[in-house]
């Protein structure tokens, strides 16, 4: 599997998806309109389907949206559609894990990225760490309990990463290389060896 490649075809699947849904959208209306047939039940339909049509465009978007850029101390993620401000600072980073997400069929089909840092710097979606978090993530619990002991006078918050598909491997080798105080757990370094295997960069 090229990373890479894969990478360029999600965008392109995701261009499709926008054109296709886009053609739909405006093909209906103007149907009904050269039809002359406006009937209760057509245009009721209509609107439903319209209003499906802009739900899973929302969804798509903001499932796919993800964006970051590198300045040296500090990384900088846009997430959703509506672009979701994200302020890293790498020397603040402290534990990174990773998740998969299964499918009803127990099939790997994405991951998220778990960060737990020292710093929330102006990032609304940077969380204090809670106990419900904690029961929620049992293998991130058990490093963050080693991580306490060893900085109890530092308050600790979490992120979550979720959206962005495949673009979350070069996320995840840039967080590699600008964290450098952070611990990466198994996981995390598996996909990042995979990525690096895979991608036409290394």
């Amino acid at each position: 599997m090229n990373i890479d490649k894969a990478i360029r075809k999600q965008k392109k699947s995701y261009k499709r998806f926008l054109l296709s849904m886009c053609f739909i959208f405006f093909t209906l209306p103007a149907v009904l309109i050269l039809s002359k047939k406006f009937y209760i039940f057509y245009i009721v339909y209509m609107i439903i389907v319209e209003f499906l049509i802009l739900v899973s465009i929302f969804v798509r978007t903001s499932n796919e949206s993800l964006k970051f850029k590198n300045d040296g101390y500090r990384l900088r993620l846009s997430l959703g559609i509506t672009n979701k401000k994200l302020n890293i600072i790498t020397e603040k980073v402290f534990l990174v894990h990773v998740e998969d997400v299964l499918s009803d069929k127990g099939e790997v089909i994405d991951f998220k990225i778990i960060l737990i840092t020292g710093s929330k710097f102006r990032s609304d979606r940077m969380l204090p760490v809670s106990i419900n978090f904690l029961k929620k993530y049992s293998y991130v619990a058990h490093h963050y309990n080693r991580i306490k002991v060893m900085q109890p006078e530092n308050n600790y918050y979490y992120t979550i990463i979720k959206r962005g598909g495949l673009n979350k491997y070069p996320l995840l080798d840039i967080i590699y290389k600008t964290c450098v105080y952070s611990y990466f757990t198994g996981e995390a370094v598996e996909k990042i060896k995979f990525y690096r295997k895979n991608s036409q960069y290394y």
